[in-house]
């Protein structure tokens, strides 16, 4: 697909029988960044299952002609100990690679922004892989700063207004 090509996206929250399609896509999504990503399929299968169980209104399913090609999954429940407080955390922002470029990460994390905004939290952050480039350019499009590294990854905050 061009990267001129329009796309007709529509945002939706997660079901939780959506969860064991959207295995596929994380793994195409991390290839080329495994050493940050869970590489075996019944491990995806945990994760996502994690992630419905820490905010199920959290995970959002990007669609183009009703098939998923990407997902966000953000947490308004998680207490950051560096902040001291509950903050939105984005666990995930996942695009299938054939739609990269077309917004489909923005529309996915202006509705996880919006999102935290309406649980009342002021404080979003993350964790990203210190060589994954193309992320840490993307968070920063959205105001995120790097708050802190651990190992191979570094933490972004970005407050909410």
């Amino acid at each position: 697909m061009s990267k001129k090509t329009q796309i007709n996206l529509k945002i939706e929250r997660a079901k939780e029988e959506d969860l064991p399609k959207l295995v596929d896509l994380y793994l195409r999504a991390y290839k080329g960044l495994e050493e940050y990503a869970y590489t075996h399929p019944k491990d995806v299968k945990s994760y996502l299952k994690w992630l419905w169980n820490r905010d199920k209104e959290g995970i959002f399913l990007a669609k183009v002609d009703g098939k998923i090609v990407g997902f966000g999954a953000g947490d308004a429940n998680w207490f950051s100990r560096r902040e001291g407080k509950r903050v939105g955390a984005i666990h995930e922002i996942v695009v299938d690679p054939e739609y990269q470029g077309h917004g489909v990460g923005t529309a996915l994390m202006n509705t996880i922004l919006e999102y935290f905004k309406k649980k009342g939290l002021d404080t979003a952050e993350l964790w990203v892989g210190d060589e994954n480039y193309k992320a840490i350019n993307f968070y920063k499009k959205f105001g995120f700063q790097e708050s802190g590294r651990y190992n191979y990854w570094i933490r972004m905050i970005k407050k909410l207004q």
